[in-house]
């Protein structure tokens, strides 16, 4: 990993007088990222201004880059637009009967429900598991899995606690079963090394204007190829075609592989500015990123401690850690009050379900850790 201080350099919000600890809602852009979609609008308002070409070489490059984060083939790697797309894309594309089951946990972040919710009228059923702080294990799905599920649904890190669930247990114990396992990874990629390749998750999804510190409207998503085979892409376009640029060959067949399900012409600012945050990513290497955060929410967490706050999240062993923290004043009505105070001094994190929550990223120093825990002893 280069210096600390030179990837801090690379971030321009850290030159205004404020702290910010938000990255599970959105990072803040980088140079290169900023950089790129310069470069993007000045070809396009410029020269070349026909810079699609440029686009697909670019889209190439996200893949791969995206397809080496998590360990697993690029070809089994597509650009969409956020999460929620890439739920949609299974969801509404695998061959679904009457009395088919999913489950999920009943506190997952709207992407990964809505997909799934929106299938009951037609005749698929849901169950929601009930564990504390958005925790599955096998043991909670024995008691909800029956011959008819089909699938089960689980974010990587609960956003609402920062709970890091054991993917490869439930992977393992999913396909014994010959169940299928769909994983939100949104809020813990670009902060926690996933390794698919080990893994073994049937799909997964995620965004990238969180912890990948990519551009809003742009995510990916991972298909295993027996998976692929099952579906039907719900969206067909010109782009799903093997030679897409034989405009009249209508009876081509799809691509072979999971870039399929890009359908059509992509948002190519977002695409650009994106593969350039995973290069900063990949540069800096996610095991050393997931170690120097897990460092600094350890620190947080004892700062939080000391001002007298009381922790949330389950911090006991380091499998189950992640970059979120999530905490409470003891007299909760007090949490409102308090993180609007810090938001209009500047300091920037984020308050869900009247809990606190405070998510720093691997630029982010011990100093800033201390400063917060100073902070919230000054507004208690």
């Amino acid at each position: 990993m280069k210096d600390l201080l030179q990837y801090r350099s690379e971030f321009p919000h850290l030159s205004h007088d404020q702290l910010y600890l938000d990255h599970a809602a959105v990072s803040p852009m980088n140079i290169r990222t900023k950089q790129s979609l310069e470069r993007y609008v000045n070809e396009r308002s410029g020269f070349p201004v026909n810079n699609y070409m440029e686009t697909m070489h670019i889209m190439d490059e996200a893949r791969n880059k995206f397809a080496n984060l998590i360990h697993a083939d690029s070809k089994r790697i597509a650009i969409v637009q956020n999460t929620t797309d890439g739920f949609t894309l299974l969801a509404r594309g695998y061959p679904w009967k009457k009395g088919d089951h999913i489950v999920l946990h009943r506190q997952e972040f709207p992407a990964n429900v809505y997909p799934w919710y929106d299938l009951k009228p037609f005749g698929v059923e849901i169950d929601f598991i009930d564990s504390p702080l958005g925790r599955v294990t096998s043991e909670d799905l024995e008691k909800l899995v029956t011959d008819k599920t089909v699938l089960v649904a689980v974010s990587w890190v609960q956003y609402l606690s920062g709970y890091r669930n054991n993917i490869k247990a439930l992977s393992d114990w999913c396909h014994k079963r010959g169940i299928l396992l769909a994983v939100d990874a949104m809020q813990g990629l670009g902060a926690l090394d996933f390794n698919q390749k080990e893994w073994n998750a049937d799909f997964i999804a995620s965004g990238t204007a969180k912890w990948l510190m990519g551009i809003q409207g742009v995510g990916f998503i991972f298909i295993s190829k027996d998976l692929q085979d099952k579906i039907h892409p719900p969206h067909l376009g010109w782009h799903s075609r093997e030679s897409f640029f034989d405009f009249h060959n209508y009876d081509q067949p799809l691509k072979p592989d999971a870039n399929r399900f890009e359908f059509a012409t992509p948002a190519s600012p977002g695409v650009w500015g994106t593969n350039e945050a995973l290069g900063l990513l990949l540069e800096a290497g996610i095991p050393n990123i997931e170690q120097r955060i897990l460092d600094l929410t350890d620190r947080l967490v004892s700062n939080i401690k000391s001002a007298g706050f009381e922790i949330i999240s389950d911090r006991s062993t380091k499998s189950v850690k992640s970059g979120i923290v999530i905490f409470t004043h003891p007299d909760q009505k007090k949490n409102e009050p308090i993180h609007k105070a810090l938001i209009e001094n500047n300091v920037f994190f984020s308050i869900r379900e009247n809990l606190l929550r405070v998510s720093p990223h691997f630029y982010n120093t011990d100093d800033e850790m201390d400063r917060f825990g100073e902070l919230l002893s000054e507004y208690k």
